[in-house]
């Protein structure tokens, strides 16, 4: 069946190629993600994010929702309100942000589950049914893979892949730490090497896609809902649309008969789609670009 599914996308993508950069935005970790800057509210970073995404005409953005976050502060389901207000989508994280390389799959799917009533609750019975893996991991056996994503497709699940991560969310605490001391230098420094970090990032998925795939696929950009997104969000969009880049809805972006292919992988590493399908083809590509990680845990330390 595999073979079936890929020799069908292979020749959908070779008479396809050509034209703008497709790719849907999505916003993990709802309500919050990431350190808070002093002074700063929750609903403030998400009411940022939002107006970015919707100044720029970001078509169906989801926000990918634990909601255990909203049992330990009630006070955020606000947040997911003022998300849905403003025409944006949610879509299911788990409850509990679990890892399922560590937990067994039946308490992953009541996880989910959980997660599930309380989406309907806030978004009502007709709320989009996709997923997101946290930490993008989906079982560190086939066994374990297999019987999630048999309950997924059961309940009605897509599933929300990535393309394009920019590793955003390890910006954020030195965002925080550079605000406390008001070292607008080195805040500017974060968002320049950020946007460098994410442009280079989005060539190399437009180049690993035609390597794998055989044309461009249209993208998924995950992003955080964090402070530091909500500062360079509108920059962002922006950078990407210079270079090419046409922002659809996740419905059209997973509509790419690429997404129908099961690559059939484990492993204990977080792998962005275009990598777990290299691996289940045998297929060679140059690994992604790297952050600086060493200046970043130390600035404004």
């Amino acid at each position: 069946m595999k073979r079936v599914l890929w020799a069908a996308v292979m020749a959908f993508g070779l008479t396809s190629a050509g034209g703008a950069t497709e790719m849907a935005v999505t916003v993990d970790d709802l309500p919050t993600h990431g350190a808070l800057p002093r002074g700063m509210q929750r609903l403030v970073i998400a009411e940022q994010m939002i107006t970015a995404l919707t100044h720029n005409g970001v078509p169906e953005v989801a926000g990918f929702v634990n909601g255990a976050q909203l049992r330990d502060a009630p006070e955020h389901a606000a947040i997911v309100k003022v998300w849905l207000r403003a025409g944006l989508q949610v879509g299911n994280h788990t409850y509990s942000h679990l890892d399922l390389n560590s937990v067994p799959a039946e308490e992953y799917i009541a996880d989910i589950e959980r997660n599930e009533a309380l989406l309907t609750a806030l978004a009502g019975p007709t709320w989009p049914r996709v997923f997101r893996y946290p930490y993008l991991q989906e079982g560190d056996t086939l066994q374990k893979r297999d019987a999630v994503r048999r309950w997924l497709a059961g309940r009605g699940y897509a599933i929300a892949q990535v393309t394009v991560h920019t590793d955003d969310w390890i910006w954020n605490d030195a965002y925080v730490r550079c605000l406390t001391q008001s070292d607008q230098s080195s805040i500017e420094w974060l968002k320049r090497s950020f946007l460098d970090v994410a442009m280079q990032r989005l060539e190399w998925s437009r180049a690993t896609s035609r390597t794998v795939f055989g044309r461009d696929i249209k993208h998924i950009l995950l992003l955080h809902i964090g402070a530091f997104d909500a500062a360079v969000l509108d920059a962002l969009i922006g950078a990407y649309r210079r270079t090419g880049v046409r922002m659809v809805g996740l419905k059209a972006a997973m509509a790419d008969p690429v997404y129908a292919f099961d690559p059939g992988v484990v492993g204990k590493r977080e792998l962005p789609f275009p990598l777990q399908v290299a691996r289940a083809r045998g297929v060679s590509v140059p690994p992604e670009p790297g952050i600086p990680r060493e200046k970043l845990e130390t600035l404004c330390r």
